[in-house]
């Protein structure tokens, strides 16, 4: 079950969303450098998440155990919803849907903070992507910062990766083609994921 969350979870770091938006902007700008300070900056936004998840998403469920079930089946609806909505958009929309990016001034470890904490659908993601992993015979908070250290662990490698070669390579990534391609891909696995939560 581990494997297979850290596999899930790097797909979903992956998909083309605000972050990655940000990421190559910044490092396609000003350098692998500045790419590898907002990964720390969006793994310290996720750890924040984590927190959140943890401490209200424990409660909760120690409040009404059975809403664990109902978390799993609402959450993966919203999986298929969310990446149903993004293939849509690719491929039936009059124009394609692509994340905007903010120009802020901060640094790059602020910028990357700042998206990481802005993006709500991380919290909701977290809320109802995490609990498919969950043993509900176990405490669920350690289980939610386990999965969610994991998950900022993640963040940091892949981003900082990304980051580092997106000096080069950046223009490429954020041609328009190359952009619509990996946002259909990345909502195929994402809505793949939710119909895994409902059937699996």
């Amino acid at each position: 079950m581990l494997t297979l969350y850290v596999v899930s979870t790097t797909l979903l770091i992956l998909a083309p969303g605000t972050n990655m938006m940000m990421m190559l902007a910044l490092a396609s700008s000003l350098g692998g450098h500045a790419g590898r300070w907002a990964a720390v900056g969006l793994a310290l936004g996720v750890c924040v998440h984590t927190l959140v998840a943890a401490t209200g998403g424990a409660l909760l469920l120690q409040q009404w155990p059975a809403g664990l079930a109902w978390i799993q089946v609402l959450g993966s609806l919203y999986l298929v919803y969310l990446g149903a909505s993004i293939v849509y958009q690719q491929f039936f929309a009059t124009s394609p849907v692509a994340p905007r990016t903010s120009a802020l001034r901060q640094s790059p470890f602020i910028q990357g903070v700042i998206s990481s904490l802005s993006n709500t659908k991380t919290l909701v993601l977290f809320v109802s992507f995490l609990p498919q992993f969950m043993d509900t015979r176990q405490a669920l908070a350690p289980q939610f910062i386990l999965l969610g250290v994991i998950y900022a662990v993640l963040t940091l490698l892949i981003y900082g990766v990304i980051g580092s070669v997106a000096g080069w390579a950046g223009a490429l990534l954020q041609r328009p083609p190359v952009q619509r391609g990996m946002r259909a891909v990345a909502g195929m696995v994402i809505a793949g994921l939710g119909i895994w939560g409902v059937w699996g």
